[in-house]
């Protein structure tokens, strides 16, 4: 089983409580070091292994005590400590714990408190500043001292009594104690804001008042972490081309700092209260990028209409959520999206569904990559949320497909660029992206050169495209956003499934050269590439292009402009679809 390598925390802690009831220092000190082997070895293997060992009662804090009860017994047992010296241990052990306990609580209220009640960008003066995270080192130190307390006494202890010098535990107890006054007097500067934050209501009236005089009515609603921001971000130059004053609304300071450059007023209300009372009169719709529980606390706005956007169409089975349905419409980019839902049992009604194309991809051109050899571009999705939702090549196929690849040496180049939530999930996935990276590197080496992986804010997925003149991917919404370039494209087929039933059940597909388990097709498909004009599914991409996207004119921008106009225009909900408002199909103009 996956969480099975848990098990090695509680085998370790028993090797040493069996060692110190036997009052044997040597043993004692090759199970602490098996524990702490143990500790390292779960972290790094499983990232997500606290929760199987919440349910067995085996906390960071519960392991710490364990440690240290068995270092009491072992100086109990191995008689060289007098009474004196166990019962002194025993109370600075029980010292350091509380020393501890009231770091690690000012460590988390110092946390809560500092995430501002509200922040701002490009809305005016008197905008809050964004509190810097913590200091590195104040930070493993705070680490080590929620789960390593017992580190130095065990150490210092054990060697005590290997050396016939029992005190030496005392070493280890002061040194706990000075890590411990360091962290504390790290955290005083934060600590000491506290009750200047905890007043928001001047913060509330002054961001209110900026708002207000603003007059937003258009909002894009982004509550996702850090690691989603590119969810939100796809849409901030496409909301900067409305008319219509819009804003960006997040709910985390975080996400502030990594929205990309935008000209567009950003407010992050942290806290549900202040987010549930803040008054958004004006503004008239909001825009989804995402799934997720927080969004309830603008859904319950009844006077804004409320649209799903997410962040690209693809074949998945998620982007027919269910959920969907609890928006006023669900906006799409083409004929595709709309018998995506309709072919679910989503419950999205049909009327409710409007194809506005993606105005993102203007940027995207149908010229070569201008490159002197053919450029193919990987970018596989990453792991999905369980098995069931999993499209991604990169466990089964991906170094299979970047090593044919680099085999064909300095006839072509390759672009790595891994989904951004790639590793999230499975472990696995994370050392396979580090082994495509290392391979890649030494392919420069060897003298092909010319390769690249992109990750982060590198580049953007659509100068990658424009670099490219071939795509390898997966079931992603990649696909949808890689038409418009009308180059050759290939999907991966990591279940080896009939090839009809693939495309029929993957539409997105149609005009791909499929790629099987084993890649054995691939030499064949890239001769594609450095062959211009030598393409039989040239016309199936054209063809293509239009079901996904929706037609050339009018232009994607002037449909989604088209469509906020008209909601933004609509009545009350109980009115949208009672036959006063039609929803806007593709090229339509508001009702």
């Amino acid at each position: 089983m996956r969480y099975s390598s848990v098990l090695w925390l509680p085998v370790t802690l028993g090797l040493l409580i069996g060692a110190a009831a036997a009052g044997a220092p040597w043993a004692f000190l090759g199970a602490a070091v098996l524990c702490y082997a143990a500790e390292f070895a779960v972290g790094r293997s499983l990232p997500d292994a606290a929760r199987p060992l919440r349910w067995g009662q085996m906390t960071p804090g519960a392991r710490v005590l364990i440690r240290q009860g068995a270092l009491v017994l072992l100086l109990v047992q191995a008689g060289d400590a007098g009474r004196t010296t166990i019962a002194l241990a025993a109370v600075g052990l029980l010292v350091v714990d509380w020393l501890r306990a009231a770091i690690l609580a000012g460590a988390v209220a110092s946390r809560r408190v500092n995430r501002l009640p509200f922040a701002t960008l490009n809305l005016g003066e008197g905008e809050p500043a964004l509190p810097g995270p913590d200091p590195v080192w104040q930070a493993r130190l705070i680490l080590l001292l929620e789960s390593h307390a017992d580190l130095l006494p065990l150490l210092f202890g054990t060697a005590g009594l290997m050396l016939g010098v029992p005190a030496l535990v005392f070493a280890g107890l002061l040194g706990t104690a000075a890590a411990a006054a360091a962290t504390a007097a790290a955290q005083t500067p934060r600590l000491r804001r506290m009750r200047a934050l905890l007043n928001t209501d001047r913060m509330t009236r002054d961001v209110q008042r900026r708002v207000k005089r603003y007059k937003p009515e258009v909002v894009l609603y982004f509550t996702g972490p850090v690691t989603t921001v590119y969810q939100a971000n796809m849409w901030l130059e496409t909301l900067e081309r409305l008319e219509r004053k819009a804003m960006v609304l997040v709910r985390s300071p975080e996400v502030v700092g990594a929205l990309a450059p935008t000209r567009l007023p950003v407010v992050c209300i942290t806290r549900a209260e202040e987010m549930m009372n803040f008054d958004l009169g004006t503004v008239k719709v909001a825009l989804y990028p995402g799934n997720t529980g927080k969004n309830l606390h603008l859904l319950r706005e009844e006077h804004i209409k409320h649209v799903f956007v997410g962040h690209g169409d693809s074949d998945k089975g998620p982007s027919s959520n269910p959920v969907s349905k609890v928006f006023d419409e669900v906006w799409v980019a083409g004929p595709a999206g709309r018998d995506r839902y309709r072919n679910s049992d989503a419950g999205v009604r049909d009327e409710a569904i409007v194809e506005v194309g993606r105005p993102q991809l203007g940027e995207i051109t149908t010229e070569p990559s201008g490159g002197p050899v053919p450029t193919v571009l990987y970018a596989p999705t990453w792991e999905g949320w369980d098995n069931e939702h999993g499209y991604s090549s990169l466990l089964g196929m991906g170094e299979r497909i970047v090593r044919t690849l680099l085999e064909q040496g300095p006839r072509l180049r390759v672009i790595y660029r891994p989904h951004p939530y790639t590793g999230r999930r499975l472990p696995e996935a994370a050392a396979v992206h580090e082994r495509l990276m290392r391979m890649i590197e030494r392919g420069n080496r060897d003298g092909a050169g010319g390769h690249r992986v992109v990750t982060g804010a590198d580049a953007s997925l659509y100068e990658c495209f424009n670099r490219s003149d071939m795509l390898i991917t997966d079931i992603s919404s990649v696909i949808s956003d890689y038409i418009p370039s009308l180059k050759p494209y290939v999907v991966t087929n990591p279940e080896g499934m009939d090839e009809g039933a693939f495309r029929t059940e993957f539409p997105s597909a149609s005009a791909a050269y499929l790629l099987g388990p084993d890649c054995r097709e691939l030499p064949d498909i890239l001769a594609v590439a450095a062959t211009p004009g030598q393409d039989p599914l040239a016309a199936e991409r054209r063809r293509l292009r239009d079901y996904l996207l929706g037609p050339e004119h009018p232009d994607a921008m002037t449909r989604f402009a088209a469509a906020v106009d008209a909601l933004a225009q609509a009545g009350p909900r109980s009115t949208m679809y009672g036959g006063s408002r039609k929803a806007v199909t593709a090229g339509s103009e508001p009702a």
